[in-house]
């Protein structure tokens, strides 16, 4: 017994390892990438919400805090060090898994160890194209936590501290978006209703969530309040812009991989009585796609917890019931249906940037040691082009998110009321302030310039145009040369002019 446990151990460490050199070879999605720029300026003095400004709560720089300051203690690359970073939060999250599991009497060693895999793979290959994403965090975090509430839930032990522990993590991870506090509410409800009481509640770990939540929400009132005085007012009046309607946030789910899960779970409770881990990870599976709903992005990554929950249900579900009898060979080809879904759906890929890819070169070539910048609604224009190149970034904007918004409801003058127009106005004239002040200070060495972006309507949006009728841009502007065209395949084609800085000693030659 000793014997086979080392083996699997050792099994699951080069799975662990086999993972950590994999993701070291491939490149940082967009949004990942943009946090690992703007952190270091956020450490060096930049002003969150005022010089780097951006959509969400800080909670999200502040987690990307730590493989920033290895990587200068180190000398290695941010990359590299975010890379050990989310390796290492995945095996502290895997170690309590086990430490709970272990707790918990009625499952058997089997059941411990294929579920420890299955975690593993929820960790390192479902989100392999988002991997690193706050979606993708927030699910290694709050794991320990679904598993102690089904612990709870089946009358398991576990000690204050661990709990205390397993607590301060769910508040890292459930604290990224206000959307994920869906999921302990549902949890809870479920434990209240199990147990007949809401003093189900009152759990070490719970109080550790409440406290951590109301300490970070004080935080940003001391610390970062322009974020809810100055970010989040534009952000309501404008980031309608990016959402979509009902049925394209539907249509753009793995609808076979839901509707599989579904008859699944209803088969299987069906056929025996309730099982604890699979129920919480069915309810973990629904917080969280109400969350994507909630976002009504139809991105898919906002749905990566969901279908991570959703796979450790089947698996639960069918390692819960054994090998296959005439009785259960429909939940286990069942689950062999959704495993296929799952971990074969063809969106688990590594993340891949072929504007990124085509334009390194002529980063590489004109802007070595320099500065970029991009006129664009897009994150993925500039990141992970900048890390890649390793250039500087000269806007305070991961993309000028806040001009679509306002530019599709200016539009609509007629439809207006006065109040909201002029807050719209306001919302326009500090972008375009805000990116010829950027400009001016750290003129780019090149600029990206968006000819395609759908999210200002049917009509389309001149970039160059527009921000040429302001003369400090004229002026700028003088100073570039278009040199060249890429694109990208993104829901179409989508096409950018790449213009040129010229000064003494760079004549932007191709």
């Amino acid at each position: 017994m000793k014997l086979a446990s080392s083996l699997f151990i050792a099994l699951l460490g080069a799975a662990w390892l086999a993972a950590f050199v994999f993701y070291l070879q491939q490149p940082i999605n967009h949004d990942t990438a943009w946090y690992l720029a703007a952190t270091p300026r956020f450490l060096d003095g930049a002003r969150l919400y005022r010089d780097i400004i951006e959509i969400n709560p800080p909670l999200a720089f502040y987690l990307t805090v730590p493989p920033v300051l290895a990587a200068r203690l180190t000398g290695l690359s941010i990359d590299s060090c975010f890379v050990a970073y989310v390796l290492l939060l995945s095996a502290l999250s895997l170690a309590l898994a086990d430490y709970l599991m272990a707790r918990m009497p009625e499952l058997s060693t089997l059941y411990r160890r294929c579920m420890l895999a299955a975690i593993l793979a929820a960790f390192m290959i479902i989100p392999m194209p988002f991997f690193g994403q706050r979606e993708h965090l927030t699910f290694i975090l709050a794991l320990p936590y679904l598993l102690l509430v089904a612990s709870r839930v089946s009358k398991g032990t576990c000690p204050p501290t661990a709990a205390i522990i397993i607590g301060a993590l769910a508040a890292f991870g459930l604290g990224l978006k206000p959307y994920f506090l869906v999921v302990p509410a549902l949890l809870e409800m479920y434990g209240m209703l199990v147990h007949r009481s809401m003093r189900f509640v009152l759990r070490p770990e719970n109080w550790t969530i409440g406290i951590a939540l109301v300490v970070y929400a004080a935080s940003i009132l001391l610390f970062t309040p322009d974020y809810l005085t100055f970010v989040v007012p534009m952000a309501s009046l404008v980031y309608g812009a990016y959402a979509e309607s009902l049925d394209v946030v539907i249509g753009s789910m793995p609808m076979v991989t839901f509707i599989l899960a579904i008859i699944l779970y209803i088969t299987a409770r069906a056929t025996k009585p309730a099982h604890r881990p699979a129920d919480v990870f069915a309810l973990a599976a629904v917080g969280f796609t109400v969350a994507y709903f909630m976002q009504s992005k139809g991105w898919l990554y906002h749905l990566i917890p969901a279908i991570c929950a959703l796979w450790l249900m089947g698996v639960s579900f069918v390692l819960r019931n054994g090998a296959p009898t005439r009785g259960n060979a429909p939940l286990h080809v069942g689950f062999a249906l959704l495993a296929y879904l799952v971990l074969g759906a063809k969106d688990i890929a590594p993340y891949r940037n072929t504007l990124a890819e085509d334009l390194l070169p002529i980063v590489e070539k004109q802007a070595a040691h320099g500065t970029v910048a991009a006129l664009t609604s897009y994150v993925w224009v500039g990141f992970p082009l900048v890390n890649e190149a390793h250039v500087g970034w000269a806007s305070r904007f991961p993309a000028l998110w806040l001009l679509p918004g306002a530019m599709r409801q200016l539009q609509e003058a007629d439809q207006q009321d006065p109040a909201i127009r002029q807050k719209l106005q306001d919302v326009e004239r500090y972008t375009v302030d805000s990116v010829i002040e950027d400009l001016q200070r750290s003129p780019p060495d090149l600029v990206f310039v968006d000819q395609d972006s759908p999210y200002f309507g049917t009509g389309g949006f001149d970039f160059l145009d527009y921000f040429g009728r302001d003369p400090r841009f004229a002026v700028i502007w003088n100073g570039y040369v278009h040199i060249g065209e890429a694109s990208m395949d993104v829901g179409g084609r989508r096409r950018f002019e790449i213009w040129c800085r010229r000064y003494a000693d760079h004549d932007c030659a191709t």
